[in-house]
């Protein structure tokens, strides 16, 4: 039953019940059916609907929980594929990310880094110099472009002129982003402009019943019940699971595709230093350490899987791999098992151009394929996110044979507000009495949502939530989280904190109680402290607390 309270304050989504959008789901017939609630998902559903398509989008899980939620939180153009030849992705990378510094300051922002160079490495400092020459050619401020520092004028402890083996580093740009929080965005904004989503949608058959007509079938993950859509054309985005959601009699096409699990570690030390970008002796092959709100993440390991889990942890041989790389290139620098405190792992899809090669060498470009109706994504790099969602709306207005412009996809964004955030900042502290890190987290992962929150006064002293539970009830009343693990980690990010929102446990569990009236939260707070206990048995550290 859904709480009043939360109602009067968060509720502004145009479809306010899973109910609604439920009975759209299966009464109405769509133009573009898109499966898969990830970034490319989400961002072609947004961009349907803006166009005017009567838009659908089915999530098997939860919005952003695989793949999309598991990145290495970085808006890059791609530097290492410079080794592969590959100008163009590097060149497309580069511009996107530029676009998204100034759409979306608050959830993507430019970040330094250092690649440094040992005494004799003259062959490697040429190439790379020649590839940061070519990644300049595309940024759009020139304060970004890369720099030589020699190591007399390092100032960086862990690389400084103590470092007879050192000769110097090469400075570049880069962006970090908050993934999940992206899929949000476009989320809310495909439902602002029309289009129907829900997460907990399992699709577990396409088949084409008549010309123009595409009939989805799926599994409702809350009630249980089997539901039918139908629509004249389905964009798969499903992610590593896209090729098993094909039209049934595509037989003559196999997809031939490889997958790579990638490792990342957090640790509790601050970073304060410029982010590095370190060499491995494999040809192609390099590893980041660079600044979280929670401290420093490390990775990314790269091992080729033969399937995509639904959740993919880091194995320990990974979490030994990285550990071993930051003794042997940054001893001092605290980063150890003694302050690791998180760690998680993402599973990429790698079309097969040559499948000779290991999954470090395939071309991270992705591949569409048409037929019966369905258009499938394989593969797609983050960063060019929108370039490709417009991709397949192209493909898909051709399968419809209709026309229209494809919209920006990073205008009119829920959190990207206009003008300074220090006005709400000062009303936050003023009416609320709401001041501190709370509010700063707030501001800094939902910007202009907030202003929702304003001249709410009476409702804010009725619920007295805080800001982490009001944080809590928008996810709920307007993102669509389900569970306990919806909540914490993927809308408010609290896994990514030493103690992974066990403190926050009984505020989210109230909030998802009063508006879910959900009967199976004991179990659900259970399976999170039981994950949380693997996962630190994996990372060698100590218990979850209780």
């Amino acid at each position: 039953m859904n709480s009043p309270d939360a109602t009067s304050i968060l509720s502004y989504s145009p479809i306010s019940t899973r109910q609604d959008r439920t009975e759209l789901a299966i009464s109405e017939k769509f133009d573009i059916i898109v499966v898969g609630g990830g970034i490319h998902g989400a961002c072609v559903a947004k961009l349907s609907a803006k166009a005017g398509f009567r838009t659908l989008l089915l999530e098997a899980r939860d919005y952003a929980g695989a793949t999309s939620s598991r990145s290495s939180k970085m808006a890059h153009g791609g530097l290492r594929y410079l080794e592969m030849y590959d100008f163009k992705q590097v060149f497309e990378g580069i511009k996107a990310r530029e676009e998204l510094f100034e759409a979306c300051p608050n959830l993507v922002r430019p970040e330094r880094f250092l690649i440094p160079i040992g005494v004799g490495e003259t062959l490697f400092r040429y190439k790379l110099r020649c590839g940061l020459f070519l990644y300049d050619l595309m940024v759009r401020n020139r304060e970004r472009a890369h720099r030589w520092i020699p190591r007399e004028k390092l100032s960086f402890h862990s690389f400084n002129a103590h470092r007879a083996d050192l000769a110097g580093c090469y400075q570049y740009t880069d962006g970090l982003m908050n993934d999940a929080r992206l899929v949000f965005e476009m989320i809310v904004s495909a439902e602002e402009h029309g289009a129907v989503t829900l997460n907990y949608a399992a699709v577990e058959k396409i088949r084409r019943a008549s010309p123009g007509v595409v009939t989805v079938t799926w599994k409702d993950g809350v009630t249980g019940t089997t539901c039918q859509s139908k629509g004249s054309v389905v964009i798969n985005c499903a992610g590593p699971w896209a090729p098993s959601i094909r039209e049934a009699s595509d037989e003559a096409s196999p997809i031939g595709i490889k997958y790579s699990r990638g490792s990342h570690l957090l640790f509790s030390v601050p970073w304060n230093d410029p982010s590095l970008f370190l060499p491995l002796e494999e040809r192609g092959r390099y590893y980041f350490v660079w600044p979280h709100a929670t401290g420093t993440l490390v990775g990314t390991t790269e091992r080729e899987v033969s399937e995509s889990e639904l959740d993919p942890q880091p194995t320990s041989d990974e979490v030994d791999e990285i550990l071993q790389r930051l003794e042997r290139d940054l001893p001092e620098s605290g980063l150890n098992r003694s302050t690791l405190h998180y760690g998680f792992a993402g599973v990429r899809t790698l079309p097969m151009r040559d499948s000779r090669r290991g999954v470090s060498k395939l071309s991270r470009k992705h591949i569409w394929r048409s037929a019966h109706g369905v258009i499938t994504l394989l593969g797609g790099k983050y960063t060019t996110f929108v370039w490709t969602a417009g991709e397949g709306l192209k493909l898909a207005m051709r399968e419809l044979g209709r026309e229209a412009a494809v919209p920006n996809a990073l205008d009119d964004l829920p959190s990207v507000a206009t003008g300074s955030l220090d006005a709400l900042r000062e009303e936050f502290a003023t009416k609320y009495g709401k001041t501190g890190p709370a509010v700063e987290r707030a501001l800094s992962r939902l910007g202009g949502v907030c202003r929702r929150y304003r001249d709410r006064v009476d409702a804010w002293r009725e619920i007295s939530p805080g800001v982490l539970k009001l944080e809590a009830i928008h996810a709920v009343e307007v993102e669509q989280a389900e569970t306990i693990e919806d909540v914490i980690r993927r809308r408010l990010d609290l896994e990514f904190l030493p103690s992974h929102g066990v403190e926050a446990l009984d505020d989210v569990c109230e909030v998802l109680g009063r508006a879910r009236g959900v009967d199976s939260l004991a179990e659900q707070r259970a399976a999170w402290k039981e994950r949380l206990g693997v996962l630190h048995e994996v990372l060698g550290i100590g218990p979850t607390s209780k």
